[in-house]
């Protein structure tokens, strides 16, 4: 009877340290993963090459991002390499039919499709994009004209700013 007690409290020992252990390989699992992907990040952007070529890769699993194109954020304005950005650009180019959601999810493959439904609601909702039955495609400029073809300076006199419409010029 004793060996009995014996074995059932090196059980409960042993069940104790795996547990331990398996709480410390988890916590130890989740800090490579994220020092990973920071490696992966930074040899991008030292290097200059896209995440994809670089050997490393973005980690797998629900909180991991998909690996943009490649390339360096800066002073440019809205990011051109975030889904939003790419997603805005697609819309502006799409036409005046616009294109389906099957369309975009094709065109933006590394997008999350509840990314990318979000997006859409957003733009639909914020006025960037006109939803026409199935298609989406981006909203005209206020005044009329399209983001780029209107020139905006600032008036000295007021300092506020004045665009000017290069298709009325």
């Amino acid at each position: 009877m004793a060996e009995d007690n014996t074995l059932t409290k090196a059980l409960v020992d042993v069940r104790a340290r795996r547990a331990a252990l398996q709480s410390d390989y988890d916590r130890i699992a989740a800090e490579l993963t994220k020092l990973r992907a920071a490696e992966a990040a930074l040899t991008s952007i030292v290097e200059g090459i896209p995440l994809d070529a670089s050997g490393l890769h973005a980690p797998e699993g629900p909180r991991a991002a998909a690996p943009a194109s490649g390339g360096r954020r800066g002073a440019r304005g809205p990011r051109a390499n975030s889904a939003k950005g790419r997603l805005k650009a697609l819309l502006g180019s799409a036409g005046p039919q616009g294109l389906s959601h099957a369309e975009i999810a094709e065109r933006l493959p590394d997008v999350a499709p509840n990314t990318l439904n979000t997006y859409l609601s957003m733009l639909v909702t914020g006025g960037e994009a006109i939803r026409n039955g199935d298609f989406f495609t981006a909203a005209a400029a206020p005044d009329g004209t399209e983001d780029g073809d209107a020139e905006v300076e600032a008036d000295p006199d007021t300092d506020e700013e004045v665009r000017h419409d290069a298709a009325a010029e």
